[in-house]
């Protein structure tokens, strides 16, 4: 009977264990990359006050991200097809096809005519897979900052206000250690100063 407790003991204090920091993590955007929603401007939020969404995509993938002193949230949509099978589909070619006429002593002429014909076409379904980073690397003005969760730290926010206008890369870590590089628009960081700026 100790033993068994001792089991279940253990088993609650792991399980508590975990649960912080799983909790330590970016949070998902709070839009989609077709949300009708005004991008890379400041708008104001009932729920995060001032904020600015941004969103870089590509064929493969979209990021989707929002910038508040709450917090910054994020999103990366990574975009596949899978070939689940073939079709058949009937096309239509032109081939040629002799044409002699009787009267004028069996003189052939050369034309075309359509005819159709089966073929096999590949068929895709898109798969979408929705993943979010365990967190976000920004280097401002030769510095490295580091975001994982809750409000914006001041030295960020310092950072974000002050950072230079133009294209910003940032750095998105995951759980199985891999990153990815994503570009944040001028128009997002331009945003970044009125929405992090310190009050004096």
């Amino acid at each position: 009977m100790t033993k068994l407790l001792l089991k279940f003991g253990i088993g609650l204090v792991l399980s508590l264990n975990v649960t912080p920091a799983t909790l330590a993590a970016v949070q998902s955007a709070p839009v989609q990359e077709d949300s009708p929603v005004a991008w890379s401007q400041v708008i104001n939020d009932p729920f995060d006050g001032s904020v600015v969404y941004d969103k870089h995509f590509t064929n493969r993938f979209a990021f989707i991200s929002s910038w508040s002193k709450q917090g910054i949230r994020a999103t990366y949509v990574k975009k596949d097809s899978i070939l689940i099978g073939y079709e058949t589909v009937w096309e239509t070619r032109w081939v040629p096809d002799a044409y002699c006429d009787r009267r004028k002593s069996n003189r052939c002429k050369s034309r075309k005519r359509q005819e159709s014909y089966p073929t096999q076409r590949a068929v895709y379904r898109e798969v979408r897979t929705d993943l979010t980073p365990r967190r976000i690397l920004l280097a401002v003005r030769g510095q490295v900052y580091t975001y994982e969760s809750g409000s914006v730290s001041p030295d960020l926010a310092m950072a974000l206000s002050n950072a230079p206008d133009e294209n910003t890369r940032i750095r998105l870590e995951w759980e199985n250690g891999g990153t990815s590089d994503i570009e944040i628009g001028k128009g997002t960081v331009k945003a970044w100063r009125t929405i992090f700026k310190v009050q004096k």
